[in-house]
């Protein structure tokens, strides 16, 4: 009985240490330097090309006037929400994220007799993530291109949101994914 009862004990503890230390790896630990604890989040260009040509292939592709303004608004809320960086202006914030949208596409996904019932909404961006060290020199921390926020919204029926409602949830996303790499590179 004495030697079930060590077994017993042994495999427990063998249990306890193997889930102790084979964590997911999960931290809320920022991946920044420890040097950078704010940032200033510049208004993004807006690189969508209205004048161009539209084919067939880019026919879904939207411009949106003021949409670099928003973005930023977005992006700084959750920095503020994540907690891991706090805003400064850009003369004393140790990192300034810079960016640029790209792309704002609009694709229908569902129709009812040819009309459109449901759109896709999609808004890429190119950002970059710029440590100051001084007013003349810098080092880039962080750069990704075509991060992507999207959303869906119905145009009838009793889900039925607008454009700019939706576009508010796509702006959410992008930024949470934009900080997510930031702070936590996932």
């Amino acid at each position: 009985m004495s030697l079930r009862r060590n077994n017993f004990l042994l495999l427990a503890a063998g249990c306890w240490l193997l889930v102790t230390f084979s964590g997911c790896g999960y931290t809320t630990k920022t991946i920044l330097p420890d040097n950078v604890k704010t940032v200033h989040v510049d208004t993004f260009k807006n690189n969508i090309d209205i004048t161009k040509e539209v084919s067939a292939k880019d026919k879904y592709e939207v411009y949106r006037p003021n949409l670099e303004v928003d973005l930023r608004d977005a992006i700084m809320a959750r920095v503020f929400l994540d907690g891991n960086l706090k805003a400064a202006d850009k003369d004393s914030a140790d990192a300034v994220l810079e960016g640029q949208i790209v792309q704002y596409r609009k694709d229908p996904l569902r129709y009812q007799n040819e009309v459109v019932q449901e759109y896709r909404i999609s808004l890429v961006c190119d950002v970059k993530l710029i440590l100051r060290r001084s007013q003349k020199d810098s080092k880039v921390l962080f750069e990704e291109s075509n991060i992507t926020g999207d959303a869906t919204y119905f145009t009838t029926g009793t889900l039925q949101v607008t454009e700019t409602a939706a576009l508010n949830d796509v702006m959410s996303d992008l930024a949470r994914r934009i900080v997510n790499k930031i702070v936590e590179n996932w």
